[in-house]
């Protein structure tokens, strides 16, 4: 029998061939996402200040120096400023896409797993079976000590079970 291993592709592959679904849960990830882009931006948006403040202190500097406002020196403090301000615009929009991306899949490792949950104790529920069975998680996504524990109580469950009928057809 020939072994054919599987081969995974790259999420962000995935997500442009739309293969997955990656929003499972909508209103937590796109919070989630949220949040890590606010965070990106109150960073660069420090960083901005920052590099304000020092083209300002260099402006002051040359100011108490007395030299003329078309000095090359105030030309290439507005042209470095200039420039500064682009890489600026650039690096945020990158950070904000890489973050907003990474919580993406961050998100969907925790959605993904606690919307398998609902779904397996929904149905459960619905079909007013016992739980009998087993839970399993995608090997990639967080909390694996879950389904191993609903497991393992399933088997304890099953163990129990199993003991009770072997005591009653030893009575019998």
């Amino acid at each position: 029998m020939e072994n054919k291993q599987i081969k995974k592709r790259i999420p962000v592959i995935s997500l442009l061939l739309r293969e997955k679904k990656f929003l499972i849960n909508t209103p937590f990830q796109i919070q989630f996402m949220a949040s890590l882009i606010i965070v990106s931006l109150v960073s660069m948006g420090i960083i901005y200040i920052a590099n304000d403040y020092f083209f300002h202190s260099y402006i002051a500097r040359g100011q108490s120096l007395n030299l003329p406002p078309n000095h090359p020196f105030f030309l290439m403090i507005h042209e470095q400023k200039q420039f500064m301000t682009k890489v600026f615009i650039m690096v945020s929009t990158a950070i904000s896409l890489l973050a907003a991306t990474w919580g993406l899949f961050y998100s969907h490792k925790i959605a993904g797993p606690l919307y398998r949950l609902h779904l397996y104790f929904t149905e459960a529920a619905t079909k007013a079976t016992p739980l009998d069975k087993k839970i399993y998680f995608r090997e990639d996504d967080f909390f694996q000590e879950i389904p191993a524990s609903i497991n393992n109580y399933i088997d304890s469950t099953k163990d129990g079970v199993l003991e009770d009928e072997e005591k009653q057809n030893l009575v019998a």
